[in-house]
């Protein structure tokens, strides 16, 4: 293994070899090779095929058979090694023209698969905005309107026809009578019971803050999500800053719904809670 590697570091040291400052001061400073004339020539790098030489008007790279006998000897020429060496550089050439050539058909292949999906992209979006546009002209025609709901104002009661009956309590701050199915019965249960949660949240941590608060510290409150400032003494002293206190919590969950409102009647029908598809251009809508 020794020898083997002892070899193979004497053939990478022949192959590419810097010429010595002792063989520099040796060698011609001026040269002729194929009718060129090159001056103020400092001999650089050898391989087994070529030389590598500064002059005075740039930089030449000279094949070692060009070269006076005498050169030849003084560099190592030998045919065989400088054709085997040309023919490692010519193979290598080779790989690296393919690999870039491979590059460049993976690079386009890239371009021209991101240019179709942004293109797709394009296409799905702006049919959505087609599609959402004539739902949108439609639901306007049929009266389809949007609920946003924070829970059930009472109780659910059943129908003798079937489904059932609520108020809803609105973000608007005010209550509507609905119809709805077995669906939307348990859909209005769950938002009913992540108002309570959020509103038995919100209790447990106002009663925390007031138990924290100081003596001379005033609870400035319009219902949920109040906050405290720091009294002086006997009087009221108003700090701005760090001495206000952030909102409780956040805000409370809403539930959107929708509603197309009955005829003759001051009661909403509710169609569902999300978008579920299409039929004849009219979006239909179905409860999770």
């Amino acid at each position: 293994m020794n020898r083997l590697l002892g070899c193979l570091l004497l053939f990478a040291f022949t192959v590419v070899v810097a010429v010595s400052a002792e063989d520099t001061n040796t060698l011609p400073t001026t040269i002729t090779v194929d009718g060129i004339i090159y001056s103020n020539v400092t001999w650089r790098t050898a391989t087994s095929a070529s030389v590598t030489i500064f002059h005075q008007t740039g930089v030449a790279s000279i094949p070692l058979e060009k070269l006076p006998p005498e050169l030849q000897r003084r560099f190592g020429y030998d045919p065989q090694k400088a054709a085997a060496y040309r023919a490692q550089e010519l193979a290598a050439a080779q790989r690296h023209m393919v690999e870039i050539q491979a590059q460049e058909r993976l690079r386009e292949q890239h371009e021209v698969e991101a240019l179709a999906a942004a293109r797709k992209q394009q296409q799905v979006q702006e049919e959505r905005a087609r599609e959402q546009l004539r739902a949108n002209q439609l639901a306007n025609a049929n009266n389809v309107e949007v609920i946003q709901l924070f829970h059930v104002d009472g109780g659910i009661n059943p129908l003798p026809t079937g489904g059932y009956v609520a108020q809803l309590a609105l973000t608007n701050h005010t209550t509507v009578c609905a119809h709805f199915d077995e669906d939307g019965r348990r859909y209005l249960e769950d938002a009913s019971r992540k108002y309570a949660e959020w509103n038995a949240q919100q209790d447990s941590l106002e009663q925390q803050l007031q138990v924290q608060v100081q003596p001379g510290t005033i609870i400035l409150s319009g219902g949920k999500g109040g906050t405290r400032v720091l009294g002086g003494g006997g009087g009221l002293a108003y700090t701005m800053g760090g001495s206000q206190q952030p909102a409780l919590t956040a805000s409370p969950p809403v539930s959107t719904v929708y509603a197309v409102r009955e005829e003759n009647s001051t009661c909403y029908f509710l169609k569902g809670s999300r978008e579920a598809g299409q039929t004849g251009g009219f979006k239909q809508y179905s409860w999770p």
